[in-house]
């Protein structure tokens, strides 16, 4: 294991983009394949790993190139992965490292590899959850596109239906008003986190969230949401 601080804030890639310093970094998106498509960083290769190979992996009997199932994404790493600086990313990395390091998450178990194959690598952080502070989402009007990523997240972190998620927004926000092409691509996104409005939809999870909008001063946290 590496004894180096294996995090790179958001600001810090931010700053290396922005400046050009990231012609030296190779970005690891670690998310599914189908959260990939819908949007991630330029020049990020795609490092979704399916069941049976996560199980030879987790094994030791295939390396990190056999995963990537682009051949020129292959070349790319195999060409830059001991030169440049990896960061890898992907939906929970503030849990990289889960049980104590006993039973390391699929994102921590491709960093020991790196750091096992002589690679300078490094795990983006999740600021704002591992600091438990709020997130500003705003728009212009705060009624539709900042609602739609804010429903989006709520669909994905606590596992609610696009009905739920909506209707726990709205009690928060009366005037919200996602356009029908958001609406659209919300219902995909339930169909992609196989998403089926279930009947319980309490957190399990005890870390506070936030929501808040441009449109007044007022910051509410978000109630633990009770069975319907």
């Amino acid at each position: 294991m590496t004894n180096v601080t294996p995090s790179k804030s958001v600001e810090w890639l931010q700053l290396e983009l922005e400046s050009g310093g990231g012609a030296s970094l190779l970005l690891l998106d670690c998310r599914s394949h189908e959260l990939y498509e819908s949007s991630h960083i330029e020049t990020a290769i795609n490092l979704a790993i399916p069941g049976l190979m996560l199980r030879r992996f987790r094994k030791g009997s295939i390396p990190i190139r056999t995963i990537i199932p682009n051949h020129e994404d292959k070349e790319k790493f195999i060409r830059r992965c001991k030169t440049d600086t990896v960061v890898l990313y992907d939906e929970c990395t503030l849990d990289w490292q889960q049980d104590g390091g006993a039973s390391p998450s699929v994102l921590g178990l491709l960093l020991q590899k790196l750091w096992e194959d002589g690679c300078k690598a490094y795990y983006l952080e999740d600021e704002a959850r591992s600091k438990q502070c709020g997130i500003l989402v705003h728009c212009l009007a705060g009624i539709s596109r900042s609602v739609t990523v804010t429903v989006a997240y709520l669909m994905q972190r606590l596992n609610l239906s696009l009905n739920d998620a909506y209707d726990f927004v709205k009690r928060k926000k009366s005037n919200i008003s996602p356009n029908f092409n958001f609406m659209g691509q919300l219902l995909d996104f339930e169909r992609t986190l196989g998403l089926h409005s279930p009947c319980d939809n309490r957190s399990t999870s005890e870390e506070q969230l936030f929501f808040t909008t441009p449109t007044n001063h007022n910051v509410f946290q978000l109630d633990r949401l009770e069975s319907t």
